[in-house]
């Protein structure tokens, strides 16, 4: 018997977030003083109206048994009346699916849009999913850059990587992972113009409502009919509004991959935990939390960029996001590392600070630290001192 697995090297594709992560909480238990600047799940608590209608319908009998391939239809509801309330976009309930967290999503609509020989465009840095979603479904990937210094999409790396006749989907995340940039109307337009009906454009929207310095326009707010046809969105409930362990995202899709979609969640999925959904539905009536951790979370990141901003590493100013990114090339010559692994690694050994290794990204020479800590500033005091 032929037992073939698909080959995933550790070395190249191990989630680096979750390997540091772990050292942490080994260093933690052994009495060092560690502080995470990991993982992107919010300290601040979950909202407590949340917790109520979740300790409700977990009792609830007739709410435990409800079994929704796609999503309860209230959520779905929910979630096409919040996009027209908060960002003017408008779509039915019958074009939004749910799953466990956007995760899944994107590792079934890659493989649908992608299994039979299409190719995918993709930021860099990006995050890792957009990577290994594409290594799943065994499609190509091409690469546009993002500025680092401005952090504007270029278009003209868009337009070089972009083949009409095999490329399938392109990727947008705004506000990004890693760096926290915000791409314009103007840019997403042009990338449309590029496009054209060749490809389907996916906007990663998880940071959406977590931008510091401006109102998040959605793109299915202001680009035509025709376009939307090609348009699909994904978010979910993890980051703004801080309910990352209940794993529930959605998509908005197009007409064409409704019916696909629909087909793989009633083999694959089945149901997806329903107390966790009608959380969700309450969450939705409640937009000030993201406005409450987006304050929190704008300081962090001013703090870290005025902190950090004239030692040995250049900061990344975010406009919104999770995250502050350092690049630390010359710093990682200087000591002679071998890559931003090792360096996050000797970070943690020496000041008790866990950070992200830019190989998640794309980028080996560079650091991501999450603002989800109570002692942020503390954590930046540390590595200030470090690359001091």
């Amino acid at each position: 018997m032929a037992r073939t697995i698909i080959h995933l090297p550790p070395a190249e594709l191990e989630f680096q977030m979750f390997v540091l992560d772990q050292k942490c909480h080994e260093k933690a238990k052994k009495g060092m003083d560690v502080i995470r600047l990991t993982i992107g799940i919010s300290e601040l608590p979950e909202p407590r109206p949340v917790m109520d209608v979740l300790c409700e319908a977990i009792v609830d009998y007739h709410k435990t048994r409800q079994v929704h391939p796609i999503g309860l239809p209230e959520l779905r509801e929910k979630i096409a009346s919040y996009y027209r309330q908060e960002y003017g976009a408008f779509f039915g309930a019958d074009s939004v699916i749910v799953n466990t967290g956007t995760s899944a999503i994107f590792r079934n609509l890659l493989y649908l849009v992608t299994a039979n020989g299409g190719r995918i465009l993709m930021p860099k840095p990006f995050y890792s999913l957009y990577k290994m979603s594409a290594i799943l479904a065994g499609a190509e990937i091409d690469y546009y850059e993002i500025d680092r210094d401005t952090q504007r999409l270029n278009l003209e790396s868009v337009s070089s990587n972009f083949d009409p006749a095999k490329t399938s989907l392109v990727i947008l995340n705004s506000p990004g992972n890693p760096i926290g940039n915000i791409l314009s109307k103007e840019d997403v337009m042009a990338v449309y113009e590029i496009v054209g009906d060749n490809a389907f454009i996916l906007h990663d929207e998880i940071y959406a409502n977590t931008c510091f310095y401006e109102r998040y326009q959605c793109p299915l707010g202001y680009v035509s009919e025709r376009q939307k046809e090609i348009s699909i969105l994904t978010n979910g409930f993890s980051k703004g509004f801080r309910l990352y362990t209940k794993r529930v995202g959605f998509a908005v899709l197009p007409s064409d991959l409704i019916a696909p979609s629909r087909i793989v969640q009633q083999h694959t999925l089945l149901t997806h935990d329903p107390v966790n959904q009608y959380g969700m539905i309450e969450v939705l009536n409640h937009p000030q939390y993201p406005v409450e951790l987006t304050t929190v979370y704008k300081a962090r990141a001013e703090y870290a960029y005025e902190s950090l901003s004239d030692t040995k590493c250049q900061v990344i100013k975010p406009r919104g996001g999770f995250y502050v990114v350092l690049d630390c090339e010359n710093f990682i010559l200087q000591r002679g590392f071998k890559s931003s692994i090792e360096l996050a690694h000797d970070i943690l050994d020496i000041t008790g600070v866990g950070v992200v290794p830019g190989t998640d990204f794309g980028w080996p020479n560079s650091l991501r630290l999450s603002f989800c800590s109570a002692r942020f500033e503390e954590g930046i005091d540390r590595l200030r001192r470090y690359f001091s």
